[in-house]
């Protein structure tokens, strides 16, 4: 519930292919998706508590650690795509594996689920040009850390290089 989406907003093609891949896979994240935002209040309470103790449990990592850091996602970003209708149908490409497309909001639920911040920041580029990045992971209310922690690290690593495919030509 967390993480639902007001459904008001979703066009009649995109609610469409949300319903087909709910049926088509129960188990898979449409169907957790759309489970998610019709649960009663009593599960959503449960949900809420068990969000709680995590970010309780953060909390206590904290005093030991200023940031955590983890990656962004499974892969350098993926490329953009056109298709806003069919959101639970795209895949990544993971080590030569098809995974899900939303398998990349794991490494950021993490910090969302425990209500703390997180600044990601582009380390390097892959072999297509595309970024690679980390996140630093802070304690709740620790936004100036996690902000200030960023050109640190990307400072440490000799900085972010445009990868020359993407540069902007010189006038």
């Amino acid at each position: 519930g967390a993480f639902s989406v007001d459904r008001s907003t979703i066009s009649p093609r995109s609610g469409a292919a949300l319903a087909f891949r709910s049926l088509t896979s129960p188990r898979g994240d449409a169907a957790a998706a759309m489970r998610g935002t019709i649960q009663s209040h009593r599960a959503w309470l449960f949900r809420d508590a068990a969000r709680r103790e995590i970010a309780q449990r953060w909390v206590g990592f904290f005093k030991e650690f200023d940031v955590l850091l983890l990656p962004v996602t499974p892969t350098a970003a993926p490329g953009h795509h056109n298709k806003d209708y069919n959101r639970f149908g795209r895949t990544i490409d993971v080590d030569g594996v098809a995974r899900s497309y939303w398998d990349q909001t794991k490494w950021s639920a993490l910090a969302n689920i425990a209500g703390a911040p997180a600044t990601t920041m582009p380390i390097t580029a892959n072999a297509a040009g595309l970024p690679v990045g980390i996140q630093a992971m802070g304690p709740p209310g620790g936004d100036r850390t996690t902000v200030e922690f960023a050109p640190l690290l990307t400072e440490a690593l000799g900085g972010y290089r445009i990868p020359p495919q993407h540069r902007s030509p010189v006038a």
